[in-house]
């Protein structure tokens, strides 16, 4: 065999994106570099799923292939990935083949991939999949100029793929003190292993799933690698050739990637700054997909897990990232849209920033609740590593958020209910101080149904006020129209906004200056202290910290004790409360 037609490239190609796919979990098991965060067969089986179910047959070799790089790149996820992707992207660039493949032509697309794949890092590692694509176009090189048919060359090229990757554990510190293979060296192998296969005919069939392999036991030593904490990720849609973005972001991160498409670019940095990175970015193109996975998150369930039960909630309740991370909390994480770009809530923008997009733009920001897939996706990890999750959501009432965490449990729940979901009646600081108690519960070691028992008696107990500075978003938003807007700003009104009994927002109190409308909530905070018993009070700003400790030591005078946590508010509540809003809400005895 001397040659290939475009459409047997195509089938061998999509065979080894499978056989990818097929040990996804192998892969995230012996993930320790360049972060022990166990998701590099998850981020390469995204980027190999993308291919499969995107990339088309086309007339010819040249288009073809640019649907293959151009699904990688929509699908790609993390290093590997990415690095992928820009493999593909190169190959697809490095062909001129119409129909038939000569073993000459080959070899020039798999040099050109592998010099495309170097060109995406900052700081090319060696021991990595970048040594194994590089093997990969030696070995073809060699036996291409023994005069090798197509098979032998790829026969070849295949065992000395394998042999880089045991040699991987050796060229990395990480690598041999866990005593394992580089994960993305292997997902290499892989790939190539399934388009050997399907040059020879030997399909993967849709049946096969997960190829079980014994997985080596890795020494897990105290983790000190976490220089950056958000595995952080762009998709870019760009109208002309975007610049080499990767110096841009140099100084806030490392592990950078950048993957150009014709039309899309995708860029990849671990960073302590994901808000930062999308400023930056937001000059560079329309911005039009965000990715922020949280390595240290993961590293911790996976290797320091503290409890059995695990509790979820949504990032409208506000709570310190400090009790967040303690408890082993995990969050999903809303939408925020403005105009034609979508943001992660509390990850890739900030309070202030939404105000000046918002005035920029000329819009008012809205929200989106997540999909019922990516919850589904959340469940399916934490059931990985926890006996239960216990849901917290945000009201009802307010959002869709609580059918969507609803209807993504019950596949999980048919045979044994492991997934319990509270609707709280409440957002914002109030839904937070639920959630505080029942870390505080799940820290006393209480059982789920004690957990249960004591969220669903405080969310009876709970309240919230709002202080507004600001009719604007009020206003904007549409819960006030423009007309009585208008003339409640002419007399100065300032409602103390609040929640009934069954989530629904409504004004509390009228005020006519800040300082009357503060001591409304101190009288009324007061009065339920003497009268009910205040057992827990927590407080939340928008974008002013020392508004929020003001608000917080007014409260601590009158109560005579202190918060249990003073916080930043959710993008999400800062679009409908406005600059300078503050807030209590509060649990009685």
């Amino acid at each position: 065999m001397d040659t290939i037609t475009h459409d047997e490239l195509y089938v061998s190609l999509i065979n080894g994106a499978k056989e990818v796919m097929n040990n996804r979990l192998f892969l995230n098991k012996i993930n320790v570099f360049p972060v022990a965060d166990g998701d590099t067969g998850s981020n390469l089986f995204s980027t190999m799923h993308s291919i499969v179910h995107h990339s088309e047959l086309k007339e010819n070799t040249k288009t073809t292939l640019e649907s293959i790089a151009d699904s990688a790149i929509i699908g790609a996820r993390g290093n590997s990935g990415l690095i992928f992707a820009q493999y593909f992207q190169g190959f697809s660039e490095g062909i001129t083949a119409e129909t038939v493949i000569t073993k000459e032509d080959f070899v020039s697309a798999s040099k050109n991939g592998m010099e495309y794949a170097y060109q995406a890092m900052e700081n090319p590692v060696e021991g990595t999949i970048l040594t194994t694509m590089t093997v990969f176009h030696d070995a073809l090189s060699t036996e291409l100029s023994r005069q090798g048919t197509f098979d032998t060359l790829l026969e070849t090229a295949l065992k000395n793929v394998e042999i880089a990757v045991e040699n991987t554990t050796d060229q990395l510190k990480v690598l041999k003190r866990a005593s394992v293979v580089d994960s993305g060296a292997k997902g290499f192998a892989y790939f190539i292993k399934g388009f050997l296969d399907g040059i020879h005919g030997h399909l993967i069939t849709k049946d096969i799933t997960e190829v079980e392999e014994i997985i080596p036991a890795i020494e897990h030593h105290d983790n000190d690698d976490f220089h950056y904490r958000y595995c952080t990720e762009a998709l870019i849609e760009k109208d002309s050739n975007v610049a080499d973005l990767k110096s841009l972001l140099s100084d806030i991160g490392d592990s950078i990637v950048q993957v150009k498409g014709k039309t899309k670019t995708r860029l990849h940095i671990h960073t302590n700054d994901p808000a930062e990175m999308f400023k930056r970015l937001s000059d560079h193109g329309r911005i039009i997909e965000q990715k922020v996975d949280d390595m240290v998150e993961q590293y911790d369930r996976i290797h320091n897990r503290k409890y059995k039960t695990v509790i979820m909630t949504d990032s409208i309740a506000d709570l310190p990232k400090e009790l967040i991370d303690d408890a082993q909390v995990h969050v999903i994480h809303m939408s925020l849209l403005v105009g034609d770009e979508s943001y992660v809530d509390k990850l890739t923008v900030s309070n202030e920033r939404l105000f000046d997009l918002a005035k920029s733009k000329k819009t008012h920001p809205t929200s989106s609740q997540p999909t019922i897939k990516s919850i589904e996706n959340a469940y399916h990890y934490l059931l990985s590593y926890y006996e239960n999750v216990v849901v917290f959501s945000v009201a009802k009432a307010l959002s869709g958020t609580y059918n969507a965490f609803s209807k993504a449990a019950e596949k999980f729940n048919e045979n044994k209910q492991a997934i319990h979901i509270i609707d709280t009646k409440q957002n914002s600081v109030a839904e937070g101080l639920i959630v505080w108690q029942a870390i505080e519960n799940l820290k006393a070691n209480k059982s789920v149904d004690e957990i249960l028992s004591d969220a669903e008696k405080s969310i009876g107990k709970s309240k919230i006020l709002v202080k507004i500075n600001t009719l604007d978003n009020m206003i904007a938003s549409g819960r006030l129209s423009v007309r009585a807007g208008g003339i409640a700003k002419k007399v100065g009104l300032k409602p103390i906004i609040t929640l009934d009994e069954n989530g629904e927002g409504g004004i509390f109190k009228i005020a006519f200056r800040p300082s009357r409308a503060l001591k409304k909530i101190l009288k009324h905070m007061k009065h339920i202290n003497e009268t009910k018993g205040i057992k827990h009070y927590a407080v939340t700003y928008v974008d002013d910290p020392l508004l929020g400790r003001e608000f917080a030591d007014a409260l601590k005078d009158t109560l005579n004790k202190e918060p249990e946590y003073i916080t930043k508010s959710s993008g999400i509540i800062a679009v409908g409360a406005g600059i300078g809003a503050v807030a209590v809400a509060y649990i009685t005895e």
